[in-house]
């Protein structure tokens, strides 16, 4: 009997043990609490946001947050998937980030934005139109939004004329007003930036955005503030300075109208990178960018690099892929005051 009963407290420790195992496998994702990832904060220099978790050494870009701070999504195009992730903040911790319920449907899906009164999702996506047969590659680049319901987002409806054109229409932002700002480029054409005034619950023809831009001079990919008092937005071959992918900021002034655009400095463009997306956080406190830039810390391959310090350097962020980065937002002000913009007084003040 004594016999029996160590052989079955043998059995039950067995199974307990590789039971624990196999928790501790699943497991294996770090408890992650409080804003942002429980990341630490940057202040005036960039940094990786999230490294090993949102920025991991795959091709990473374009982030969206709730108001309340509580959901992140961000987008990953690699050989398996082209697609938005999403990350939520449940009892307290953070989630594994999945691809998103919406996503993942044999689609390209890119670029999440979320309305600033957290009710609207909107995003690219290479989805057929209605009626039409579905494409490989970015055949198809258009506008697609979801409502927010008490179960989750509604199924992806594409965002209906005059937004959706014969052209290609990419990267929504939304203001405080539900006006949509996003780009628009003809087949192989030269991409630039458009506004729409959301009015009788439908959206008004959208008004091309008036910068001097010198003809092969391109602006894509334009983020608008909530107040619509800044939009930050990608450049190339709109000056002798800007030869690559580089992020400018424009400030909107008492009078409706932008600013002359305003380059950012070598803490965000770097030699060689690709500006894609910019965003800033909801409590206005962050700014998170894409970038390609390398490290030059890393690992140079040469003569006797081991294969395994390869695949560890490639599977980092700072490898030449894009990832996320985030800075303190002050510096938006920093190049206002830089720019002698005096800032909007009555936030009413609507354009002409």
């Amino acid at each position: 009997m004594i016999d029996m009963k160590r052989a079955l407290l043998l059995i039950l420790f067995v199974i307990f043990y590789f039971a624990s195992c196999r928790q501790a496998k699943e497991s294996d994702f770090p408890i992650l609490k409080g804003p942002y990832l429980g990341q630490n904060p940057p202040e005036t220099t960039p940094v990786v946001f999230a490294p090993g978790i949102v920025s991991t050494g795959l091709y990473t870009r374009d982030i969206a947050m709730s108001k309340e701070g509580n959901e992140i999504y961000f987008c990953i195009s690699d050989i398996a998937a082209t697609a938005i992730f999403e990350t939520k903040l449940v009892n307290n911790r953070w989630t594994e980030p999945v691809i998103a319920p919406f996503s993942g449907k044999g689609f390209f899906d890119f670029e999440p934005h979320i309305s600033p009164g957290g009710n609207k999702f909107f995003f690219l996506s290479n989805r057929p139109p209605e009626g039409k047969e579905p494409k490989t590659g970015w055949f198809y680049q258009k506008l697609w939004m979801m409502n927010r319901t008490d179960t989750g987002w509604s199924e992806p409806q594409m965002v209906e004329e005059p937004i959706s054109s014969e052209d290609n229409e990419f990267f929504p932002s939304v203001t405080d007003e539900q006006v949509l700002y996003f780009t628009r480029s003809a087949k192989n054409g030269t991409p630039m930036i458009y506004r729409s005034v959301f009015k009788n619950e439908r959206y008004e023809k959208p008004e091309r955005l008036s910068f001097p831009v010198p003809e092969k001079g391109m602006l894509f990919n334009s983020f608008v503030s909530p107040k619509e008092d800044f939009l930050i937005t990608c450049a190339q071959g709109i000056d002798s300075t800007n030869v690559d992918q580089d992020y400018y900021i424009s400030f909107r002034m008492s009078d409706g109208e932008w600013s002359n655009l305003i380059k950012f400095g070598p803490e965000i463009n770097t030699p060689g990178d690709n500006a894609n997306s910019a965003f800033v956080s909801p409590d206005g406190k962050y700014l998170f960018f894409s970038s390609s830039r390398k490290d030059t810390a890393m690992v140079q391959v040469k003569g006797g690099t081991p294969l395994s310090t390869i695949i560890r350097t490639k599977s980092m962020p700072g490898n030449g892929a894009s990832a996320i980065y985030w800075v303190d937002a002050k510096i938006i002000e920093e190049l206002r005051l830089k720019g002698n913009i005096l800032p909007i007084i009555n936030d009413k003040a609507r354009f002409k």
